[in-house]
């Protein structure tokens, strides 16, 4: 399976070459007062930013990738069966557009009755408010239809393996160290039923202490539960 994130360091540093590029240029070619000398304070932005981004998250997520398919205590490897794996995308698409509809019926219903509050009760332009925000709920219905086939669409691209093991989990050639820049792991459960799976629980730090926690589903094959079921007391938890 390959390593997509020593990719993404390779198109950092290709973008920290063109941000050089972008720097030599308001230097050499475009005078400072006509923009020159913002096109280098850019430049000098998104050079540093390319470095940071590929020192801090891509490079440890490359490392991260390597250890675990190189991991001696793997736990879990399992490459799912084509037809069982595009059953359980139909699934977690069905779930995503019913997950859509239930948002779409409240943000949307939020953003109806605003316009018709604006268009019928606003003299002074509130009609041209009102179609603003029915154009933005329009949008979001769009977004909301379209996304679950989107994500359906590039999951089914993506490698139909788990690789878990001590040091981190690989899922659908995304990989999930167990520790990370603004990242963390908190632990991680056995789900029962007729499909069951393990349930890989993180968090990342989007703010000063806000923790956005998320799940990673990781479908169990048949004839794994066993190896599954011990997973979460291997982990420590």
């Amino acid at each position: 399976m390959e390593n997509i994130s020593k990719k993404r360091v390779i198109q950092c540093f290709l973008f920290a070459g063109f941000s050089i590029f972008l720097f030599l240029v308001g230097l050499t070619v475009i005078p400072c007062f006509d923009g020159g000398c913002a096109l280098m304070f850019l430049s000098i932005f998104l050079f540093f930013s390319s470095l940071a981004v590929a020192g801090l998250i891509f490079y440890p997520m490359s490392r991260a990738f390597d250890a675990v398919v190189t991991d001696a205590n793997l736990l879990a490897h399992w490459t799912y069966d084509p037809a069982w794996y595009d059953r359980i995308l139909k699934r977690e698409y069905e779930e995503h557009k019913e997950r859509n509809a239930a948002l779409l019926v409240i943000i949307d219903g939020m953003f109806l009755l605003f316009a018709l509050f604006f268009i019928l009760f606003v003299p002074e332009g509130g009609v041209e408010t009102g179609f603003v925000l029915l154009g933005i709920a329009a949008f979001m219905f769009v977004v909301a239809k379209i996304t679950p086939g989107f994500f359906r669409d590039r999951k089914a691209k993506m490698p139909a393996e788990a690789w878990i093991s001590t040091k981190g989990l690989i899922y659908e050639g995304a990989v999930y160290p167990y520790s990370g820049f603004l990242y963390g792991f908190t632990g991680v459960s056995y789900q029962e039923g007729d499909e069951p799976a393990l349930l890989f629980r993180f968090y990342q730090i989007t703010g000063a202490k806000i923790y956005d926690p998320f799940t990673i589903t990781v479908p169990v094959p048949k004839g794994e539960e066993k190896k599954a079921r011990e997973i979460p007391a291997q982990l420590g938890y």
